[in-house]
């Protein structure tokens, strides 16, 4: 069955292309022939099996008659056809197609059109949104749980729906102190900046961690605006001696570079959270963002958010060292001011990220029921907190298996604005359930609200292999590797689709050369091992592990047995992962890694017990 075709069963061609017909002859497409032609050229290349034709520069030269020396770069003619593309279908789909049994979806960062079967109303359990990491980011697809464990660093700020227009991006404020160790403070300050315009609904805030990616570059507004698809992005400095601050920022529309808005305000130290909120409102007012009412949110006191914004540097640092100190200086704050809600929240993330920057690879229930405790403090004390409403999701997800109680956080987490956090998190919970189609919609706005960080490329990879869209998760993962060849997990989730494909001795020199900077490798070569036949080889690599697993998720040892075909083996170790709370073995009921297997008693037992049935 073609990847591109709805899981539930293949869709026949015919009846595609009646969609197809259908979609362009409405009043949605009108008489533009660029959109019909352009979506007839994507469908009709895929029913072929031609999907890996379905680049921009192919489509650049094939359907919009570009010449051969056009630069994509320069002339993003394909990108913005698309975007124009997915909101003409969206109208389509919101409106006289809304009852097509068959849909055409095209994912935002993908030419690859996606067929789905429109399901029952009375199947639909959660709203259905338009179209559209940073967590403990340990060995992607092998250890498909980092789709859970990806989510609680990142998960400090909120931003509204992508089509939403304006959107902007904060760029890392620039530090002019002479002390580099004054870094905290102007990272922090761009963080709470960014927070601080989260909280408008109507306004689209591009996640830190693609933002970031700009920082101490020389850049060029058009191609942040193009990069980051946003209508303007706002820049600044920040300079501190004794306890004094001045911080200058300026606000620059895309289209034309024009300044619309700056400001620069010199004060106390002390005063920096009302300079926030006095900059975030300023600039709300310049593009004229409605504010929803004046804010109940707690004013910290200045020394506890002077401690809150070093944990939240050290917390990003993701070392051991840095860890601990984040954990100290978050405890500072609530010391210091016991009603600060996002210290609560900062200090669960310390307290679960110290286990994987150990190298450690579970958790103990102390350390899980703490964690719970903060979040809910947090929430008591400030209970529209989409971050702690997703992080306590995933707690019910992991350590109780409470999938009502999950969703239930994760729909009070989605009043809010959007958050790659919440999209995040609510993703993973269908996905695991095997709604891909719900899924990939809270994935798309995921990546289109952060689209640069690796927590997204990681998750997006790993999606798409549990989906079984082993190509596409390749070529995710090989772009990133092309943008960042240091990059671990790259390497892993292309090494790891060749195993799935068939072809696992591509996978071997890849997993070899990494086992010579991360010897945990050797898992990925004992799997790929296995998948060609070679048990003998694959049992000796992983004898050491199965005596002491402790630096590794158990559900790698299940992954390893299940590609020999040893069904009780692998049974045994996910077991073994369910008594151990692992996020990965939350995955088992789509991992294609088990799919031989799933009708066996002993495996629907464990599903069944997961909650997963």
């Amino acid at each position: 069955m073609s990847p591109e075709f709805d899981k539930q069963g293949e869709i026949q061609p015919d009846r595609i292309l009646a969609a197809l017909d259908k979609a362009v002859a409405s009043d949605s497409f009108g008489k533009a022939e660029r959109p019909a032609r352009f979506l007839r050229h994507l469908v009709e290349t895929t029913l072929r099996g031609e999907s890996h034709l379905l680049k921009e520069s192919v489509l650049g030269t094939d359907v919009f008659e570009r010449p051969a020396s056009w630069d994509p770069r320069l002339e993003p003619i394909v990108r913005q056809e698309a975007a124009r593309l997915r909101k003409r279908l969206a109208k389509y789909y919101e409106n006289g197609g809304a009852a097509d049994e068959i849909h055409i979806e095209l994912p935002v960062g993908s030419y690859v059109p996606v067929f789905q079967r429109k399901k029952p109303e009375t199947e639909i359990e959660i709203p259905q949104p338009p179209p559209p990491v940073r967590r403990r980011v340990v060995w992607p697809y092998a250890a498909a749980g980092i789709l859970g464990i990806a989510l609680a660093a990142g998960a400090w700020r909120t931003v509204a729906r992508y089509e939403i227009q304006p959107a902007i991006a904060v760029l890392p404020f620039v530090n002019l102190t002479a002390n580099p160790d004054n870094q905290y403070f102007s990272d922090g300050l761009t963080d709470e900046i960014t927070d601080s315009l989260a909280r408008f609904k109507t306004l689209r805030v591009i996640a830190r961690s693609s933002a970031f990616q700009f920082k101490g570059k020389t850049v060029d507004i058009h191609e942040v605006g193009r990069l980051l698809n946003v209508s303007d992005v706002l820049e600044g400095s920040v300079a501190r001696s004794g306890d004094r601050i001045k911080i200058v920022a300026h606000l620059e529309r895309v289209s034309d570079g024009a300044l619309i808005w700056s400001n620069t305000y010199e004060r106390k130290a002390s005063d920096l959270y009302a300079i926030q909120s006095e900059l975030a409102a300023g600039i709300a007012g310049e593009l004229k963002i409605a504010t929803g009412g004046p804010s109940n949110r707690h004013i910290p006191n200045a020394e506890a958010h002077e401690f809150f914004m070093k944990g939240r540097y050290e917390l990003q640092q993701l070392t051991p060292e840095s860890v601990t100190q984040a954990e100290l200086d978050l405890q500072h704050a609530i010391d210091k001011d016991p009603q600060y809600a996002a210290a609560y929240v900062g200090l669960s993330s310390a307290k679960y990220d110290k286990a994987m920057a150990t190298g450690s690879a579970h958790q103990i229930d102390a350390e899980l029921q703490e964690v719970e405790s903060l979040l809910r403090k947090a929430i008591q004390l400030e209970p529209d907190m989409p971050a702690a409403h997703a992080e306590l999701a995933l707690q019910y997800m992991q350590y109780y298996r409470d999938w009502g109680k999950a969703e239930q956080e994760l729909q009070l987490a989605s009043r809010g604005p959007s958050s790659t956090a919440v999209e995040r998190t609510y993703g993973v919970f269908l996905l695991y359930h095997g709604r891909i189609a719900d899924a990939d919609r809270h994935f798309s706005r995921m990546v289109e609200l952060d689209p640069f960080s690796t927590g997204s490329q990681t998750n997006l990879a790993t999606i798409r292999m549990l989906e079984g869209r082993f190509s596409e998760a390749r070529e995710i993962a090989q772009k990133a590797a092309a943008e960042n060849p240091k990059m671990l997990w790259t390497q892993q989730a292309i090494a790891f689709s060749y195993i799935e494909q068939g072809h696992p001795e591509l996978a071997l020199p890849i997993f070899r050369q990494l086992e010579q900077h991360y010897p945990q490798a050797q898992l990925g070569e004992a799997m790929a091992l296995a998948k060609n036949g070679r048990k003998d080889e694959a049992l000796r690599l992983i004898r050491p592990y199965e005596e002491d697993h402790s630096s590794i998720p158990a559900e790698w040892l299940a992954l390893v047995y299940a590609f020999m075909g040893d069904e009780p083996n692998t049974v045994k170790w996910l077991q073994q992962s369910a008594d151990l709370h692992e996020t990965q073995v939350l995955s088992l009921a789509v991992d294609p890694a088990f799919a031989g297997m799933r009708k066996s008693p002993g495996f629907q037992a464990l599903v069944k017990r997961l909650g997963l049935d």
